[in-house]
């Protein structure tokens, strides 16, 4: 892949997952929830799908190495801040026993076992597999007739199948039910699947857009553009519940949303200037996504910001963006250790 195309991703990664620290902020307005929830995860399967593009496998062999470097890249950190967070709250049930109790860590284990994912980490079990069953169908379909089209038949029932069985089952009232273990057990392996399905037209989005990018554009004409689509996919969002993967609150229409919003998102990234800032941020968005949460990172930093406020006030939308900016500043040390000193914590070597 050539190394203006690299920067360009990794600045949509890094917008992506600055959305994603602001959208953790609980006092956002509701539009700007549903603007953010939207589109900032989807972007990331997106971001998948044009890799898929670019590295797609020509042989049995290339396939099954490309399945071995996603396992070391993204199990290896989810089963890394897994047990960093289980440690945490075996700390908590010691030392503060009334944050959480000892059914909940228990809950907690299965939920990593499983793949269900401790708060944000549910993603990297999820982009695992559903990269490579969306790689398989590809390699399957290969040197057919109307590749594309077929691929996206395939994945659109897929996610019809998900948002399906989603009602059927009652996915969306899990956290609500009080159930034996062996009954969370089987639901979050039941929503794992489901959600794996779910994203895979993320991923085709992303195919076609590395396909269709090739003809070329000017900049202009992507700036332009880009606006547009942003612009129609935030009119959109207003008109539809807010969308999370998580639990999988998921509507058909949500994915035309995310649609719009990403692909605008790519435009505009590819149309700007490179941005050092943005673009670390995109290639150290892994740790981010693993620690501003579940290490209470946002928790902190919030906490902090409200008692600026009160010496220096300031509107909302400038408080919620100077949170999600200050957490993004104190992640930097978290992801210098990490790379400096724990990179096999990471997968890397």
């Amino acid at each position: 892949m050539p190394k203006k195309r690299l920067d360009y991703l990794d600045m949509a990664k890094g917008v992506g997952i600055f959305l994603v620290v602001l959208g953790h902020i609980e006092y956002l307005s509701e539009s700007a929830m549903r603007w953010i929830y939207s589109f900032h995860m989807p972007l990331f399967f997106v971001i998948g799908g044009i890799l898929a593009y670019q590295k797609e496998p020509e042989s049995p062999y290339m396939l099954k190495a490309q399945w071995r470097r996603r396992a070391k890249g993204i199990l290896i950190p989810y089963a890394s801040f897994s047990i960093m967070m289980l440690t945490m709250r075996v700390f908590e049930l010691i030392f503060q026993p009334e944050r959480i109790t000892g059914g909940e860590l228990l809950r907690q284990l299965v939920e990593a076992i499983t793949g269900y994912g401790i708060h944000t980490l549910w993603f990297l079990p999820t982009y695992f597999l559903s990269g490579i069953l969306f790689s398989l169908l590809l390699f399957r379909l290969r040197g057919r007739t109307g590749k594309h089209w077929r691929t996206g038949l395939g994945v659109l029932l897929s996610a019809a199948l998900a948002i399906g069985l989603s009602k059927v089952f009652g996915v969306q009232e899990y956290t609500n039910r009080q159930e034996s273990l062996l009954w969370y057990v089987g639901m979050d392996l039941l929503i794992v699947f489901l959600r794996v399905l779910a994203v895979q037209p993320f991923f085709w989005f992303g195919w076609l857009y590395a396909r269709l990018r090739e003809q070329g554009q000017t900049k202009g004409r992507l700036m332009i553009l880009g606006l547009l689509l942003l612009l129609a996919g935030g009119y959109l969002s207003l008109y539809n519940p807010a969308l999370d993967l998580h639990y999988l609150y998921l509507q058909p229409w949500h994915y035309v949303a995310a649609a719009a919003s990403s692909f605008g998102l790519l435009h505009l990234v590819r149309a700007l200037p490179v941005s050092r800032v943005l673009s670390y941020l995109g290639r150290n968005s892994l740790v981010i996504m693993c620690t501003h949460a579940g290490m209470f990172v946002l928790y902190y930093v919030s906490l902090g910001m409200f008692f600026v406020r009160k010496l220096v006030p300031m509107a909302d939308p400038v408080f919620y963006g100077s949170i999600a900016i200050m957490a993004c500043v104190a992640e930097v040390p978290i992801i210098w250790i990490c790379n400096r000193y724990f990179k096999y914590l990471l997968g890397r070597s």
